[in-house]
Protein backbone atom coordinates (compact mmCIF):
# COMPACT_ATOMS: atom_id res chain seq x y z
CA UNK A 1 0.00 0.00 0.00
CA UNK A 2 1.27 3.47 -0.84
CA UNK A 3 1.81 5.78 2.19
CA UNK A 4 -0.65 7.85 1.82
CA UNK A 5 -20.78 27.48 32.24
CA UNK A 6 -22.16 28.63 28.97
CA UNK A 7 -23.71 32.09 28.75
CA UNK A 8 -26.26 32.64 31.48
CA UNK A 9 -28.88 33.99 29.11
CA UNK A 10 -31.89 31.71 28.83
CA UNK A 11 -33.98 32.28 25.73
CA UNK A 12 -37.11 30.17 25.76
CA UNK A 13 -38.93 29.69 22.45
CA UNK A 14 -36.95 32.58 20.96
CA UNK A 15 -38.44 32.43 17.50
CA UNK A 16 -41.70 33.73 18.92
CA UNK A 17 -39.96 37.11 19.24
CA UNK A 18 -38.43 37.21 15.78
CA UNK A 19 -39.59 39.60 13.06
CA UNK A 20 -41.86 38.19 10.42
CA UNK A 21 -41.70 38.52 6.67
CA UNK A 22 -40.27 36.37 3.89
CA UNK A 23 -36.66 36.98 2.99
CA UNK A 24 -35.13 35.11 0.10
CA UNK A 25 -31.77 33.46 0.67
CA UNK A 26 -28.88 35.31 -0.91
CA UNK A 27 -27.02 33.55 -3.72
CA UNK A 28 -23.94 35.76 -3.18
CA UNK A 29 -21.24 33.38 -2.01
CA UNK A 30 -19.00 35.57 0.08
CA UNK A 31 -19.36 33.38 3.17
CA UNK A 32 -17.52 30.38 4.59
CA UNK A 33 -18.42 27.59 7.02
CA UNK A 34 -16.60 25.38 9.51
CA UNK A 35 -18.16 22.28 11.10
CA UNK A 36 -16.34 20.84 14.12
CA UNK A 37 -17.54 17.44 15.37
CA UNK A 38 -16.28 16.39 18.79
CA UNK A 39 -16.89 12.70 18.33
CA UNK A 40 -18.97 11.24 21.17
CA UNK A 41 -18.81 14.41 23.27
CA UNK A 42 -21.33 15.11 26.01
CA UNK A 43 -22.44 18.74 26.46
CA UNK A 44 -21.12 18.79 30.02
CA UNK A 45 -17.56 18.29 28.73
CA UNK A 46 -17.63 21.94 27.66
CA UNK A 47 -17.93 22.99 31.32
CA UNK A 48 -14.93 21.03 32.63
CA UNK A 49 -12.27 23.66 32.01
CA UNK A 50 -11.74 27.24 30.88
CA UNK A 51 -12.34 27.46 27.11
CA UNK A 52 -11.85 31.08 26.03
CA UNK A 53 -12.00 30.40 22.30
CA UNK A 54 -15.20 28.40 22.59
CA UNK A 55 -16.65 31.19 24.75
CA UNK A 56 -15.93 33.59 21.91
CA UNK A 57 -18.09 31.44 19.64
CA UNK A 58 -20.79 31.25 22.32
CA UNK A 59 -20.75 35.04 22.71
CA UNK A 60 -21.21 35.38 18.95
CA UNK A 61 -23.81 32.69 18.52
CA UNK A 62 -26.60 30.47 19.81
CA UNK A 63 -26.27 27.46 22.13
CA UNK A 64 -28.86 24.67 21.86
CA UNK A 65 -28.88 23.05 25.29
CA UNK A 66 -31.40 20.34 24.32
CA UNK A 67 -29.82 19.34 21.02
CA UNK A 68 -29.90 15.62 20.37
CA UNK A 69 -28.94 13.12 17.70
CA UNK A 70 -32.57 12.56 16.77
CA UNK A 71 -32.05 9.26 14.95
CA UNK A 72 -31.02 5.64 15.25
CA UNK A 73 -28.56 4.18 15.43
CA UNK A 74 -26.56 6.73 17.44
CA UNK A 75 -23.03 6.07 16.25
CA UNK A 76 -20.38 7.63 14.05
CA UNK A 77 -21.00 6.64 10.40
CA UNK A 78 -24.75 7.38 10.12
CA UNK A 79 -24.50 10.53 12.22
CA UNK A 80 -21.74 12.02 10.07
CA UNK A 81 -23.70 11.18 6.94
CA UNK A 82 -26.68 13.00 8.47
CA UNK A 83 -24.56 16.05 9.35
CA UNK A 84 -23.41 16.26 5.74
CA UNK A 85 -26.79 15.60 4.11
CA UNK A 86 -29.58 16.67 6.46
CA UNK A 87 -31.44 13.37 5.99
CA UNK A 88 -31.99 10.31 8.18
CA UNK A 89 -30.25 6.93 7.70
CA UNK A 90 -33.40 5.58 6.08
CA UNK A 91 -32.68 8.00 3.21
CA UNK A 92 -28.90 8.27 3.02
CA UNK A 93 -28.30 4.53 3.38
CA UNK A 94 -25.51 4.59 5.97
CA UNK A 95 -27.00 2.32 8.63
CA UNK A 96 -24.05 1.86 10.97
CA UNK A 97 -20.60 0.35 10.69
CA UNK A 98 -22.10 -2.60 8.83
CA UNK A 99 -25.46 -3.95 7.72
CA UNK A 100 -27.14 -6.55 5.56
CA UNK A 101 -27.34 -6.28 1.79
CA UNK A 102 -31.09 -6.71 1.15
CA UNK A 103 -30.48 -8.63 -2.09
CA UNK A 104 -27.56 -10.94 -1.30
CA UNK A 105 -28.08 -11.06 2.50
CA UNK A 106 -24.31 -10.68 2.87
CA UNK A 107 -22.77 -8.28 5.37
CA UNK A 108 -21.91 -4.89 3.91
CA UNK A 109 -18.84 -3.34 5.59
CA UNK A 110 -18.28 0.02 3.84
CA UNK A 111 -16.52 1.65 6.80
CA UNK A 112 -13.52 -0.69 6.74
CA UNK A 113 -10.40 1.19 5.64
CA UNK A 114 -10.03 -0.59 2.31
CA UNK A 115 -13.72 -0.16 1.50
CA UNK A 116 -13.51 3.55 2.28
CA UNK A 117 -10.46 3.81 0.02
CA UNK A 118 -12.44 2.10 -2.73
CA UNK A 119 -15.26 4.65 -2.46
CA UNK A 120 -17.86 2.40 -0.84
CA UNK A 121 -19.55 5.15 1.18
CA UNK A 122 -19.55 7.49 -1.82
CA UNK A 123 -21.23 4.80 -3.90
CA UNK A 124 -23.92 4.03 -1.32
CA UNK A 125 -24.96 7.65 -0.90
CA UNK A 126 -24.87 8.19 -4.66
CA UNK A 127 -27.21 5.21 -5.11
CA UNK A 128 -29.59 6.81 -2.61
CA UNK A 129 -29.49 10.18 -4.45
CA UNK A 130 -28.96 12.12 -1.26
CA UNK A 131 -28.62 15.90 -1.02
CA UNK A 132 -25.59 17.40 0.71
CA UNK A 133 -24.22 20.72 1.92
CA UNK A 134 -21.29 20.22 -0.44
CA UNK A 135 -23.58 19.74 -3.45
CA UNK A 136 -25.69 22.77 -2.50
CA UNK A 137 -22.58 24.96 -2.41
CA UNK A 138 -21.32 23.64 -5.74
CA UNK A 139 -24.72 24.19 -7.34
CA UNK A 140 -24.02 27.90 -6.91
CA UNK A 141 -20.24 27.97 -7.29
CA UNK A 142 -18.50 25.12 -9.07
CA UNK A 143 -15.12 26.59 -8.13
CA UNK A 144 -15.86 26.27 -4.40
CA UNK A 145 -13.65 23.82 -2.54
CA UNK A 146 -14.98 21.45 0.14
CA UNK A 147 -12.64 19.74 2.62
CA UNK A 148 -13.53 17.01 5.17
CA UNK A 149 -10.89 15.83 7.66
CA UNK A 150 -10.54 13.29 10.47
CA UNK A 151 -7.79 11.46 12.28
CA UNK A 152 -8.12 7.68 12.09
CA UNK A 153 -11.85 7.82 11.27
CA UNK A 154 -11.60 8.07 7.49
CA UNK A 155 -15.20 6.87 7.28
CA UNK A 156 -16.41 9.85 9.33
CA UNK A 157 -14.74 12.35 7.01
CA UNK A 158 -16.07 10.61 3.92
CA UNK A 159 -19.63 10.23 5.22
CA UNK A 160 -19.73 13.89 6.24
CA UNK A 161 -18.08 15.28 3.13
CA UNK A 162 -20.01 13.02 0.71
CA UNK A 163 -18.94 12.39 -2.88
CA UNK A 164 -19.15 16.14 -3.58
CA UNK A 165 -16.24 16.96 -1.26
CA UNK A 166 -13.06 17.78 -3.13
CA UNK A 167 -10.66 16.55 -0.46
CA UNK A 168 -11.28 13.87 2.18
CA UNK A 169 -8.29 13.61 4.49
CA UNK A 170 -7.44 11.30 7.39
CA UNK A 171 -4.68 9.22 9.01
CA UNK A 172 -3.72 5.59 8.55
CA UNK A 173 -1.07 3.38 10.11
CA UNK A 174 1.87 2.54 7.84
CA UNK A 175 4.98 0.71 9.04
CA UNK A 176 4.39 1.43 12.71
CA UNK A 177 3.49 5.10 12.44
CA UNK A 178 0.56 7.31 11.60
CA UNK A 179 0.82 8.97 8.19
CA UNK A 180 -1.24 11.54 6.31
CA UNK A 181 -3.66 9.87 3.93
CA UNK A 182 -6.68 10.73 1.81
CA UNK A 183 -9.58 8.86 0.25
CA UNK A 184 -9.08 7.94 -3.39
CA UNK A 185 -10.89 10.32 -5.67
CA UNK A 186 -10.54 13.05 -3.04
CA UNK A 187 -6.75 13.49 -2.94
CA UNK A 188 -5.34 16.88 -1.91
CA UNK A 189 -2.66 18.86 -3.74
CA UNK A 190 0.94 17.72 -3.09
CA UNK A 191 2.49 18.47 0.27
CA UNK A 192 1.04 16.09 2.86
CA UNK A 193 0.77 12.54 1.50
CA UNK A 194 4.21 10.88 1.26
CA UNK A 195 5.64 13.74 3.31
CA UNK A 196 7.54 12.51 6.42
CA UNK A 197 6.71 15.82 8.13
CA UNK A 198 3.25 14.39 8.82
CA UNK A 199 4.48 11.07 10.21
CA UNK A 200 3.58 10.48 13.85
CA UNK A 201 5.09 7.56 15.78
CA UNK A 202 2.77 5.17 17.57
CA UNK A 203 3.51 5.47 21.31
CA UNK A 204 4.40 2.59 23.58
CA UNK A 205 1.05 0.95 24.45
CA UNK A 206 2.23 0.44 28.03
CA UNK A 207 2.95 4.14 28.49
CA UNK A 208 -0.59 5.40 29.11
CA UNK A 209 -4.26 4.55 28.83
CA UNK A 210 -4.56 6.66 25.69
CA UNK A 211 -1.58 5.00 24.04
CA UNK A 212 -3.06 1.59 24.84
CA UNK A 213 -6.59 2.14 23.54
CA UNK A 214 -6.18 4.64 20.69
CA UNK A 215 -2.51 4.36 19.64
CA UNK A 216 -2.00 8.09 20.19
CA UNK A 217 -0.95 9.91 23.34
CA UNK A 218 -3.78 11.90 24.88
CA UNK A 219 -4.68 14.92 22.77
CA UNK A 220 -2.22 14.22 19.98
CA UNK A 221 -4.68 12.84 17.44
CA UNK A 222 -7.02 15.82 17.69
CA UNK A 223 -4.06 18.21 17.45
CA UNK A 224 -2.63 16.38 14.42
CA UNK A 225 -6.05 16.37 12.74
CA UNK A 226 -6.45 20.12 13.26
CA UNK A 227 -2.98 20.72 11.83
CA UNK A 228 -3.84 18.65 8.74
CA UNK A 229 -7.08 20.62 8.33
CA UNK A 230 -5.26 23.95 8.61
CA UNK A 231 -2.66 22.81 6.08
CA UNK A 232 -5.51 22.05 3.66
CA UNK A 233 -7.16 25.38 4.48
CA UNK A 234 -4.05 27.26 3.39
CA UNK A 235 -3.05 24.92 0.56
CA UNK A 236 -6.35 25.15 -1.30
CA UNK A 237 -6.78 28.86 -0.62
CA UNK A 238 -9.62 28.81 1.88
CA UNK A 239 -12.33 26.19 1.25
CA UNK A 240 -15.93 27.38 1.38
CA UNK A 241 -16.70 24.49 3.73
CA UNK A 242 -14.26 22.85 6.14
CA UNK A 243 -15.60 19.87 8.12
CA UNK A 244 -13.48 18.31 10.88
CA UNK A 245 -14.10 15.16 12.93
CA UNK A 246 -12.05 15.04 16.15
CA UNK A 247 -12.08 11.38 17.27
CA UNK A 248 -10.50 11.26 20.72
CA UNK A 249 -13.51 12.21 22.84
CA UNK A 250 -15.22 9.07 21.57
CA UNK A 251 -12.41 6.56 21.99
CA UNK A 252 -11.29 7.88 25.36
CA UNK A 253 -14.89 8.27 26.51
CA UNK A 254 -15.51 4.56 26.05
CA UNK A 255 -12.49 3.41 28.03
CA UNK A 256 -12.16 6.15 30.63
CA UNK A 257 -15.87 6.09 31.40
CA UNK A 258 -16.03 9.76 30.35
CA UNK A 259 -13.75 10.55 33.28
CA UNK A 260 -13.68 14.30 34.03
CA UNK A 261 -9.89 14.59 34.22
CA UNK A 262 -9.37 12.91 30.85
CA UNK A 263 -12.09 14.91 29.17
CA UNK A 264 -10.88 18.19 30.70
CA UNK A 265 -7.48 17.57 29.13
CA UNK A 266 -9.08 16.92 25.75
CA UNK A 267 -11.28 20.01 26.06
CA UNK A 268 -8.26 22.21 26.84
CA UNK A 269 -6.57 20.80 23.78
CA UNK A 270 -9.68 21.34 21.66
CA UNK A 271 -9.95 24.96 22.75
CA UNK A 272 -6.32 25.54 21.87
CA UNK A 273 -6.86 23.96 18.44
CA UNK A 274 -10.02 26.02 17.98
CA UNK A 275 -7.90 29.08 18.70
CA UNK A 276 -5.57 28.06 15.87
CA UNK A 277 -8.52 27.73 13.51
CA UNK A 278 -9.91 31.14 14.50
CA UNK A 279 -6.45 32.68 14.08
CA UNK A 280 -6.12 31.13 10.62
CA UNK A 281 -9.46 32.51 9.48
CA UNK A 282 -8.65 35.90 11.04
CA UNK A 283 -5.30 36.06 9.25
CA UNK A 284 -7.00 35.16 5.96
CA UNK A 285 -9.41 38.07 6.47
CA UNK A 286 -12.51 35.88 6.42
CA UNK A 287 -13.28 35.25 10.11
CA UNK A 288 -16.16 37.75 10.13
CA UNK A 289 -17.60 36.06 7.03
CA UNK A 290 -17.59 32.55 8.48
CA UNK A 291 -20.28 30.41 10.12
CA UNK A 292 -19.09 27.96 12.78
CA UNK A 293 -20.91 24.86 14.03
CA UNK A 294 -19.60 22.90 17.03
CA UNK A 295 -21.42 19.65 17.74
CA UNK A 296 -21.06 15.90 18.32
CA UNK A 297 -22.26 12.88 16.40
CA UNK A 298 -23.63 11.14 19.50
CA UNK A 299 -23.45 11.28 23.27
CA UNK A 300 -21.91 8.91 25.80
CA UNK A 301 -23.57 6.97 28.63
CA UNK A 302 -21.82 5.48 31.65
CA UNK A 303 -22.18 1.71 31.98
CA UNK A 304 -23.68 0.17 35.13
CA UNK A 305 -24.85 -3.22 33.81
CA UNK A 306 -23.76 -5.61 31.06
CA UNK A 307 -26.16 -7.75 29.02
CA UNK A 308 -24.34 -10.82 27.66
CA UNK A 309 -24.08 -11.16 23.89
CA UNK A 310 -25.18 -14.75 24.42
CA UNK A 311 -28.73 -13.62 25.24
CA UNK A 312 -29.07 -11.97 21.84
CA UNK A 313 -27.56 -14.99 20.10
CA UNK A 314 -29.88 -17.33 21.99
CA UNK A 315 -32.97 -15.34 20.98
CA UNK A 316 -31.93 -15.52 17.34
CA UNK A 317 -31.35 -19.26 17.58
CA UNK A 318 -34.66 -19.90 19.39
CA UNK A 319 -36.47 -18.12 16.56
CA UNK A 320 -34.83 -20.41 14.02
CA UNK A 321 -33.13 -17.44 12.39
CA UNK A 322 -29.63 -17.03 10.98
CA UNK A 323 -27.61 -14.09 12.26
CA UNK A 324 -26.07 -11.99 9.50
CA UNK A 325 -24.70 -9.25 11.73
CA UNK A 326 -25.08 -7.77 15.20
CA UNK A 327 -24.10 -4.21 16.07
CA UNK A 328 -24.61 -3.67 19.78
CA UNK A 329 -23.69 -1.36 22.62
CA UNK A 330 -26.41 0.45 24.61
CA UNK A 331 -28.89 -0.90 22.06
CA UNK A 332 -28.75 -3.65 19.46
CA UNK A 333 -29.25 -3.64 15.69
CA UNK A 334 -29.68 -7.17 14.37
CA UNK A 335 -29.73 -8.46 10.82
CA UNK A 336 -31.10 -11.95 10.13
CA UNK A 337 -31.43 -13.85 6.88
CA UNK A 338 -35.04 -14.93 7.54
CA UNK A 339 -36.71 -11.52 7.83
CA UNK A 340 -40.11 -13.07 8.50
CA UNK A 341 -38.77 -14.30 11.85
CA UNK A 342 -37.84 -10.81 13.06
CA UNK A 343 -40.94 -10.46 15.25
CA UNK A 344 -40.14 -13.69 17.07
CA UNK A 345 -36.58 -12.54 17.73
CA UNK A 346 -37.89 -9.17 18.95
CA UNK A 347 -40.26 -10.95 21.36
CA UNK A 348 -37.69 -13.44 22.65
CA UNK A 349 -35.01 -10.90 23.59
CA UNK A 350 -37.05 -9.09 26.29
CA UNK A 351 -38.36 -12.47 27.48
CA UNK A 352 -34.77 -13.57 28.07
CA UNK A 353 -33.32 -10.23 29.20
CA UNK A 354 -36.19 -8.96 31.38
CA UNK A 355 -35.90 -5.47 32.84
CA UNK A 356 -32.78 -4.70 30.81
CA UNK A 357 -35.00 -3.95 27.80
CA UNK A 358 -37.15 -0.85 27.31
CA UNK A 359 -38.44 -1.82 23.88
CA UNK A 360 -37.91 -4.09 20.89
CA UNK A 361 -39.01 -3.50 17.29
CA UNK A 362 -39.16 -5.49 14.08
CA UNK A 363 -39.02 -4.16 10.55
CA UNK A 364 -41.94 -4.60 8.14
CA UNK A 365 -42.90 -3.33 4.70
CA UNK A 366 -46.42 -1.94 4.92
CA UNK A 367 -48.48 0.43 2.76
CA UNK A 368 -45.55 1.04 0.43
CA UNK A 369 -43.00 1.94 3.10
CA UNK A 370 -40.64 0.36 5.59
CA UNK A 371 -41.44 0.90 9.25
CA UNK A 372 -40.76 -0.58 12.68
CA UNK A 373 -43.51 -2.14 14.75
CA UNK A 374 -43.19 -2.65 18.50
CA UNK A 375 -42.94 -6.27 19.60
CA UNK A 376 -42.44 -5.31 23.23
CA UNK A 377 -42.48 -2.09 25.22
CA UNK A 378 -41.81 -1.88 28.93
CA UNK A 379 -45.22 -1.53 30.61
CA UNK A 380 -44.34 1.32 32.97
CA UNK A 381 -43.05 3.68 30.27
CA UNK A 382 -45.23 6.74 29.61
CA UNK A 383 -46.84 7.26 26.23
CA UNK A 384 -44.42 10.04 25.30
CA UNK A 385 -41.43 7.74 25.85
CA UNK A 386 -43.05 5.04 23.74
CA UNK A 387 -43.66 7.59 21.01
CA UNK A 388 -40.08 8.84 21.19
CA UNK A 389 -38.63 5.35 20.83
CA UNK A 390 -40.91 4.52 17.91
CA UNK A 391 -40.04 7.80 16.15
CA UNK A 392 -36.33 7.19 16.60
CA UNK A 393 -36.62 3.64 15.32
CA UNK A 394 -38.39 4.78 12.17
CA UNK A 395 -35.47 7.05 11.20
CA UNK A 396 -33.66 3.78 10.42
CA UNK A 397 -36.51 2.11 8.51
CA UNK A 398 -35.37 1.08 5.03
CA UNK A 399 -34.55 -2.03 3.04
CA UNK A 400 -31.04 -1.92 4.52
CA UNK A 401 -32.17 -1.24 8.08
CA UNK A 402 -31.81 -3.87 10.81
CA UNK A 403 -34.51 -6.51 10.98
CA UNK A 404 -34.65 -6.04 14.75
CA UNK A 405 -33.91 -3.00 16.92
CA UNK A 406 -33.61 -3.48 20.68
CA UNK A 407 -33.51 -0.50 23.03
CA UNK A 408 -31.99 -1.11 26.45
CA UNK A 409 -32.84 0.58 29.74
CA UNK A 410 -30.44 3.39 30.71
CA UNK A 411 -26.78 2.60 31.43
CA UNK A 412 -26.79 -0.94 30.06
CA UNK A 413 -24.42 -2.19 27.38
CA UNK A 414 -23.84 -5.48 25.60
CA UNK A 415 -20.91 -7.44 26.98
CA UNK A 416 -17.46 -5.88 27.24
CA UNK A 417 -14.63 -4.92 24.91
CA UNK A 418 -11.24 -5.14 26.57
CA UNK A 419 -8.20 -3.45 25.02
CA UNK A 420 -4.88 -4.13 26.75
CA UNK A 421 -6.62 -4.50 30.11
CA UNK A 422 -8.87 -1.44 29.75
CA UNK A 423 -12.61 -2.10 29.87
CA UNK A 424 -15.60 -0.57 28.06
CA UNK A 425 -16.95 1.81 30.70
CA UNK A 426 -19.25 4.05 28.64
CA UNK A 427 -21.22 3.53 25.46
CA UNK A 428 -23.85 4.75 23.01
CA UNK A 429 -26.15 3.55 20.23
CA UNK A 430 -29.67 3.79 21.59
CA UNK A 431 -32.44 6.27 22.41
CA UNK A 432 -31.57 7.07 26.02
CA UNK A 433 -30.83 10.73 26.73
CA UNK A 434 -27.14 10.28 27.52
CA UNK A 435 -26.70 8.55 24.15
CA UNK A 436 -28.70 11.20 22.32
CA UNK A 437 -27.80 14.49 24.06
CA UNK A 438 -25.11 16.44 22.18
CA UNK A 439 -23.61 19.94 22.22
CA UNK A 440 -24.64 22.30 19.43
CA UNK A 441 -23.33 25.82 18.96
CA UNK A 442 -24.04 27.89 15.85
CA UNK A 443 -21.97 31.05 15.62
CA UNK A 444 -20.75 33.69 13.23
CA UNK A 445 -22.11 35.71 10.35
CA UNK A 446 -25.89 35.89 10.13
CA UNK A 447 -26.33 34.37 13.61
CA UNK A 448 -27.89 36.05 16.63
CA UNK A 449 -25.46 36.67 19.48
CA UNK A 450 -25.21 35.37 23.04
CA UNK A 451 -28.41 33.35 23.18
CA UNK A 452 -29.41 30.03 24.73
CA UNK A 453 -32.19 28.12 22.99
CA UNK A 454 -34.16 25.23 24.45
CA UNK A 455 -35.30 24.10 21.00
CA UNK A 456 -34.56 20.35 20.55
CA UNK A 457 -32.36 20.70 17.49
CA UNK A 458 -31.34 17.51 15.69
CA UNK A 459 -28.42 16.57 13.47
CA UNK A 460 -30.73 16.86 10.46
CA UNK A 461 -31.07 20.60 11.16
CA UNK A 462 -27.39 21.36 10.64
CA UNK A 463 -27.32 21.09 6.84
CA UNK A 464 -30.34 23.32 6.05
CA UNK A 465 -29.23 25.87 8.65
CA UNK A 466 -25.73 26.07 7.21
CA UNK A 467 -27.06 26.35 3.67
CA UNK A 468 -29.27 29.23 4.75
CA UNK A 469 -26.41 31.03 6.51
CA UNK A 470 -23.90 30.50 3.70
CA UNK A 471 -26.37 31.84 1.16
CA UNK A 472 -27.11 28.85 -1.06
CA UNK A 473 -30.48 27.25 -1.88
CA UNK A 474 -31.79 25.25 1.06
CA UNK A 475 -32.15 21.65 -0.06
CA UNK A 476 -35.28 19.75 1.06
CA UNK A 477 -34.26 17.52 3.96
CA UNK A 478 -35.50 15.84 7.12
CA UNK A 479 -34.43 18.87 9.16
CA UNK A 480 -35.50 22.48 9.46
CA UNK A 481 -33.64 25.74 9.26
CA UNK A 482 -33.00 26.80 12.85
CA UNK A 483 -34.93 30.05 12.57
CA UNK A 484 -34.10 31.09 16.11
CA UNK A 485 -30.42 31.22 15.16
CA UNK A 486 -30.97 33.59 12.24
CA UNK A 487 -30.70 37.37 12.33
CA UNK A 488 -33.30 37.54 9.55
CA UNK A 489 -35.42 34.38 9.41
CA UNK A 490 -38.37 34.05 7.07
CA UNK A 491 -41.88 33.58 8.38
CA UNK A 492 -41.94 30.13 6.78
CA UNK A 493 -38.82 29.13 8.71
CA UNK A 494 -40.27 30.41 11.97
CA UNK A 495 -43.51 28.50 11.40
CA UNK A 496 -41.74 25.26 10.55
CA UNK A 497 -39.55 25.38 13.63
CA UNK A 498 -42.55 26.12 15.86
CA UNK A 499 -44.39 23.11 14.45
CA UNK A 500 -41.38 20.85 14.88
CA UNK A 501 -40.95 22.04 18.46
CA UNK A 502 -44.52 21.06 19.32
CA UNK A 503 -43.87 17.47 18.20
CA UNK A 504 -40.31 17.02 19.47
CA UNK A 505 -40.43 18.72 22.87
CA UNK A 506 -42.71 16.15 24.61
CA UNK A 507 -40.53 13.35 23.27
CA UNK A 508 -37.21 14.76 24.43
CA UNK A 509 -38.73 15.58 27.82
CA UNK A 510 -39.71 11.91 28.10
CA UNK A 511 -36.17 10.84 27.15
CA UNK A 512 -34.74 13.19 29.77
CA UNK A 513 -37.13 11.94 32.46
CA UNK A 514 -36.35 8.29 31.68
CA UNK A 515 -32.63 8.91 32.13
CA UNK A 516 -33.06 11.08 35.22
CA UNK A 517 -31.78 14.21 33.47
CA UNK A 518 -32.84 17.65 34.62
Amino acid sequence: MKRGALIALVWTLPWLQLPSGNRASSRHLDRYAVVLVLDGARPDYLDLTAMPNLRWLVHNGVVYDRAFVGQEIANTPPSHATIGTGVFPRRHGIEGFWWQNPVTHAVTRPTDNQAVQNGALDAIMAEHHVPSIAAAIKSVDRSARIVAVSGHKCYAAEAMGTADADYILCALIYHGRWVAQAVRGHLPPPGAIDNPHWDHPIPNPHGSEAAAVQQWSLGQENHWTTSYALWAFRRVAFPRLLMINLPETDVMGHFSGARDQTMATLMRGFDSDLGRILAGYRKAGILRRTVFVVTADHGMSRIDTRLPFSILDRAIALAGATKVYLEADTAAAIGIREGWRAKTVALDIPRLAGQAIDGSYYRVFSMGAWRYLPAYTRSDLPAAMRSAMRSLADTDASAEGPNVLVFYAPHITTGDRVVRGYHWLAGHLGPQWDDQHIPLIVSGIGVRHGLLSHYPARLTDIAPTLERLIGVPVTPSDGVVLADSQVRPSQVEITRQRARSRSLTPEIMALMQRSGAR
